[in-house]
C-alpha cells in the first residue's frame, strides 16, 4: 500500500498541507501522494496561511488545486479525507470506492473500540448509498413521470418510501456518530497564524501515525 490520496473541500489548505508533510516524511520515494478537493477548482494556489505554515517548518510547495476525479481514485490505495463530511461526499459521488475511503484520523486511530464502531458506521453508510442507488434505479420511470406532469405530493411519496427504506441504517449512523469522538481535522481557512499552526500540528501528528501504519502494513505484506 503505497499510493495515498488526501482530500478536502477546495484543495487549498488541509489536503495540500497533508500532501507536503507526507512528502517530507515518507521513508522513500516508492510512497506516492496526491491531493484533491471534492469541490475544487483546478489551478488555484495554496492558501497563504497554509503556505506560511509549511514555510515555518522548512517545507516548500508548488501546489495547484485539483478537483477529485475517478482517475485519482483508481490510482489510490487509500483515500484519506480531512473530515467526515468530505468522506461522505466522496462516497456519494463514487459509491463503488467506499471501501477505500476513511478520514485521516479514523484511519490512523489505534483504539480498538473506536475502530469497531467506525467499521460498523462505514458499513451502514455504504448500505444507505447502495439502497439509495437501487431505489432510484427501480423507480426512475416514476420519478421522470412525476417531474413532468404529476403533483409534487406524488414525488413526496417516493421520498418517504426511500426514507423508510434507509431508516434502520440512518438510526444506526446517528447512534454511532454520537458515540464516536470527532475524526475531523480543523479548518484553518480565514484564521490567523496560530490557527494554521494548530492545524499543521494536527495534520503532522496524524501523518506520522499514517506512515508508521503504512510501513507496518507493507512489512507484513512484503513478498
Amino acid at each position: 500500500m503505497k499510493n495515498v490520496l488526501f482530500v478536502c473541500t477546495g484543495n487549498t489548505c488541509r489536503s495540500p498541507m497533508a500532501e507536503a508533510i507526507f512528502l517530507a516524511k515518507r521513508p522513500d520515494d516508492s510512497y506516492q501522494v496526491r491531493s484533491a478537493g471534492v469541490h475544487a477548482t483546478d489551478g488555484i494556489p495554496m492558501s497563504e496561511g497554509a503556505r506560511q505554515a509549511l514555510a515555518r517548518h522548512n517545507l516548500m510547495e508548488s501546489h495547484q488545486s485539483e478537483v477529485l476525479t475517478e482517475e485519482m481514485l483508481r490510482w489510490s490505495d487509500v483515500i484519506l479525507t480531512m473530515t467526515d463530511s468530505h468522506k461522505q461526499a466522496v462516497v456519494e459521488q463514487f459509491p463503488d470506492r467506499a471501501a477505500q475511503v476513511y478520514t485521516l484520523k479514523e484511519y490512523v486511530t489505534d483504539d480498538v473500540e473506536s475502530q469497531a464502531k467506525m467499521e460498523e458506521l462505514k458499513a451502514h453508510l455504504a448500505e444507505i448509498e447502495m439502497k439509495k442507488a437501487q431505489f432510484v434505479a427501480q423507480n426512475q420511470n416514476k420519478v421522470d413521470k412525476y417531474n413532468e406532469d404529476e403533483p409534487i405530493g406524488n414525488q413526496q411519496q417516493l421520498e418517504e418510501a426511500l426514507l423508510k427504506e434507509v431508516e434502520p441504517h440512518q438510526r444506526a449512523v446517528d447512534r454511532l456518530e454520537w458515540d464516536l469522538p470527532s475524526m475531523d481535522i480543523r479548518d484553518p481557512f480565514g484564521g490567523d497564524e496560530s490557527i494554521y499552526e494548530a492545524t499543521y500540528q494536527e495534520i503532522e501528528e496524524a501523518v506520522d501515525q499514517l506512515i508508521a501504519k503504512l510501513e507496518s502494513w507493507n512489512y507484513r505484506n512484503q513478498g
